[in-house]
This record gives structure tokens, sequence and C-alpha cells, in this order.
């Protein structure tokens, strides 16, 4: 198939997150850059984590998660919008996809392509405009260098604008 021809694995989407629950299960690394992004929208991060890092605890103090500081049992996934699995220890990620795809939650596997339902994408915040970059997971680094230039490339007014343009349009309604 030509490039011209090519067809996405995954279909972008935006899920409505606002006051809804994001479980995110680990307490290091791959856990906090997941709570850091997520943190970017209204959902009510939950974070089930047994001896969190120093650093996911100060991120969870500082914005206001839940924390859920006991292993991991399904139960914990219950009502999510979706799921990340980003222990860093694959048995247990995969035991997290396995409970989130039982219940019927979307899950994300960090750095384990062949586990996800969706990918996360780079992503450029100028709330309520948001550009998501994405690479099915076989680019993240890629979907991080076009998201700097596509930063650079919008004014950081952009979602006053957007905001703006919103109120218009119930105005007339």
């Amino acid at each position: 198939m030509s490039p011209a021809n090519a067809k996405l694995n995954a279909f972008p989407v935006f899920l409505r997150v606002d006051g809804e629950a994001v479980a995110i299960v680990g307490n290091g690394e791959e856990a906090l850059a997941k709570a850091r992004l997520l943190a970017q929208s209204n959902a009510t991060l939950r974070i089930i984590a047994d001896n969190a890092d120093p650093e996911l605890l100060n991120f969870i103090a500082t914005a206001g998660a839940v924390h859920v500081d006991v292993a991991y049992d399904a139960a914990h996934l219950e009502d999510a919008a979706m799921v990340f699995a980003a222990s860093g220890d694959e048995a247990l990620d995969r035991r997290v996809v396995e409970d989130a795809r039982r219940l019927g939650i979307p899950v994300n596997a960090v750095d384990r392509p062949e586990l996800c339902d969706f990918f996360t994408p780079a992503l450029v915040n100028r709330a309520p405009v948001a550009i998501a970059i994405g690479t099915e997971g076989a680019g993240p680094v890629l979907a991080q260098l076009l998201r700097v230039r596509i930063d650079r490339m919008l004014s950081p007014s952009l979602g006053r604008l957007a905001a703006l343009a919103s109120s218009f349009r119930t105005a007339g309604e």
C-alpha cells in the first residue's frame, strides 16, 4: 500500500474524562509520567501504588490524586474510564491488562504496545484545543519531536481564543 493509501491501525479519538476516574497502577517513574500527563485533564486520578517513590508521593499530594496505598487488586479498577498499567513489572502489567479487559475498561500498558487497547499521544495542550500526535506506539520519540515543533508554532493564547469562540456559539442558541 502506498503512503497515500496507508490506513491507521489505531483511530484517534478524544475520550471524555471530566469527573471520571482514571486508574494508574505503578509506583515509579512510568506511573509518574502518566499521572503528569493525565493531570492536564479534569479526570480524577486514582493511583494504585504501594511503596510509592517519594516523587510520586509528592505528585499525589500536590495534584490531589487519590492514592490507593496497598498491593494491586482488580477491584481498584472498578468504575474507571480507562486504566494505565505502569508498574514496569511485565507480569503485573499483564495482570492489570487482563483485569481491565475483563471489566470492559480500555487499558494502556506503558512501553508494551502489544498489550495496549489505546496509545497515549504526545500532547500539545492549549485547552480546550488539544493536538495529539500518535505513532501507534511505534515511535514515541518521533511523536515528542513533532510535539515540540507544533508547540512552538502555536500561541499560548490559542485556548482563550477557542473559549471565546465557544461563548459566541452558545450565545446564539
